[in-house]
């Protein structure tokens, strides 16, 4: 299978297969080099990870494998979120990071909720759709998919002790995106019911 793939690339470049081989291997060999570099970077920040987690490259390589993972579609099939928190332990800091990652990943399909908006409100009484903020429900319907988030995908965790003695903790998840919008579906139209009610009230 390796050996088509090159016969494939050399076809396609232009190239013979002993110089789409080699190419192969300069690719190979400039992304070791390229994990190898940003794991001392981070190293040299003073992150590591903890006992009984994946290693720093495992986790890097990983993380990488799935920001990049496409569906069937080309489109992206994982969201990803990240957050960084501070905290006096570690499962402190942890707990932290998890709530900013869940947020953060959520913030990511904005847009996607912004046109779920858009959409909903066709169906809304003309009254009603001058006084709707779509940004106001949008970021009620992103509180809510960022705390119905569950089943995430653990990528990476590496933490620094800091010279207060405090920890700092990186985080990173994935999250299914089809998954997602149906959460997202449902948000935002419980946010919008519930902005449209509160109009109500203050008539």
């Amino acid at each position: 299978m390796k050996k088509l793939l090159i016969i494939v690339l050399a076809a396609v470049i232009g190239m013979t297969a002993v110089e789409a081989q080699q190419l192969s291997k300069r690719d190979l060999k400039a992304q070791k080099k390229a994990l190898q570099q940003e794991i001392a970077n981070y190293q040299a920040q003073g992150w590591t990870v903890a006992p009984g987690n994946l290693s720093m490259a495992e986790q890097i390589t990983r993380s990488k494998t799935f920001i990049n993972a496409l569906n069937d579609n080309g489109e992206p099939k994982y969201v990803t979120g990240e957050a960084i928190a501070v905290a006096q332990t570690y499962k402190a800091a942890m707990q932290s990071a998890l709530s900013g990652v869940k947020l953060n990943a959520a913030s990511q399909i904005n847009s996607e909720m912004n046109a779920l908006t858009a959409a909903d409100l066709a169906n809304v009484e003309e009254a009603n759709k001058e006084a709707i903020s779509i940004d106001k429900v949008v970021t009620a319907a992103r509180d809510k998919v960022a705390a119905t988030l569950s089943r995430g995908i653990n990528l990476v965790t590496m933490h620094r002790e800091l010279k207060n003695g405090n920890i700092e903790l990186r985080l990173v998840y994935a999250y299914d995106f089809d998954r997602m919008m149906d959460n997202a579906k449902k948000a935002t139209r419980q946010a919008l019911q519930e902005e449209i009610d509160q109009l109500k009230k203050q008539l």
